[in-house]
């Protein structure tokens, strides 16, 4: 299942938040599918399409040099957030550098593309707790939590993580995934959470595990705004029917990001994350089979193709498996087992011990 062209829609006729004028200005080049549920992330907090959505979105704020938390509780995103932050030194003005390096915040696979992009779109797997797929282990302290994601940078940084965020919260039977948005401005890192409470009423933004899903990331430009945008597609987890969610964010014009790919860097991301400084990669955490599928790359939708070798910039696995760090202490092998099939499907699984 792929995402249409873009098409008019007509115009929403409720917003929720203090932005809603921008709220109708941001939603007319989407599809009635993507515009079904929305949200946009503004410096004055989020705007919604329904009331409902509204209230089940969180937005956190965090220090632009620190990433201690300024608003919000921080949405679990602790780590994500160091990422984003140490990404605006290596920005050149000319690209972002990419590095492969010890984050200090958990083990991750990392697959980016060359400059020139500005869509992505990938079906993947949900790995499931209940079904043996994965395990965080909240009583080591480190934080541990699982995360598939998107995003990428612009010319000049402006690093955006976006995609699900597993949703077992202190050890409660909360099995599902639920999406997330983190974007870096100038005053610091801003994020949309959905709520750690429990979905109630069959509300369409929290995944059931064990299915696969649809993600996309784009850019695009609205006269004076170049707007970011996450969109995902799956089956929801209590209700058990398919549903989207679409977060859009403008971000600064100084960050370089460009609608026509420009310098922007893409990327996919499989991570169990920790808090930045409590790194253990000994947890006994697991995440497997975490299947990217048919992933696609281009300046748009309408232009989009497979994304193969010749789009890509490069791939990190950390710990690296040819490491001592990157074994596993039970002597089975590396911590990191990705079954590469090509550049835009491979199979990832990691195991903290």
């Amino acid at each position: 299942m792929t995402l249409r062209p873009f098409q008019s829609c007509p115009t929403i006729p409720q917003a929720f938040g203090p932005d809603p004028d921008l709220l109708l200005r941001l939603t007319r080049d989407l599809t009635p599918e993507q515009a079904r549920h929305v949200a946009i992330l503004t410096g004055n907090g989020i705007t919604a399409n329904s009331a409902r959505l509204a209230g089940a979105l969180e937005v956190h704020r965090f220090h632009p040099i620190t990433g201690r938390v300024l608003m919000g509780t921080g949405g679990g995103l602790d780590g994500l957030v160091s990422g984003v932050i140490s990404a605006v030194s290596q920005a050149t003005g000319q690209g972002v550098q990419v590095t492969c390096k010890d984050e200090r915040s958990g083990p991750y696979r990392r697959v980016y593309s060359k400059p020139g992009y500005a869509y992505q779109h990938s079906r993947i797997y949900l790995p499931s707790d209940n079904h043996g797929d994965l395990h965080e282990e909240k009583s080591a302290g480190c934080g541990d939590t699982c995360f598939i994601y998107t995003g990428g940078w612009g010319a000049k940084g402006g690093a955006v993580d976006a995609g699900f965020q597993h949703g077992r919260y202190m050890n409660q039977g909360q099995d599902d995934w639920a999406p997330f948005f983190l974007v870096q401005q100038p005053g610091g890192p801003s994020a949309i959470t959905v709520s750690d409470q429990r979905q109630a009423g069959g509300d369409p933004w929290r995944l059931a595990a064990g299915q696969d899903a649809e993600l996309a990331f784009w850019v695009t430009q609205d006269a004076d705004l170049t707007v970011l945008s996450l969109f995902i597609r799956g089956v929801t987890n209590l209700d058990r029917t398919e549903s989207t969610l679409t977060l859009r964010a403008p971000i600064d014009a100084r960050f370089g990001w460009d609608a026509g790919g420009g310098l922007n860097i893409l990327k996919r991301m499989t991570t169990i994350g920790q808090t930045y400084g409590k790194q253990n990669l000994s947890t006994g955490s697991f995440m497997q089979g975490v299947n990217w599928q048919q992933s696609r790359i281009g300046t748009s939708e309408a232009d989009a193709q497979d994304w193969r070798a010749e789009h890509t910039g490069g791939y990190c696995t950390f710990p690296d498996p040819n490491t001592p760090e990157g074994q596993r202490q039970d002597g089975q092998g590396p911590k990191w087992r990705v079954d590469f099939r090509d550049a835009g499907n491979e199979v990832d699984s990691v195991r903290l011990g």
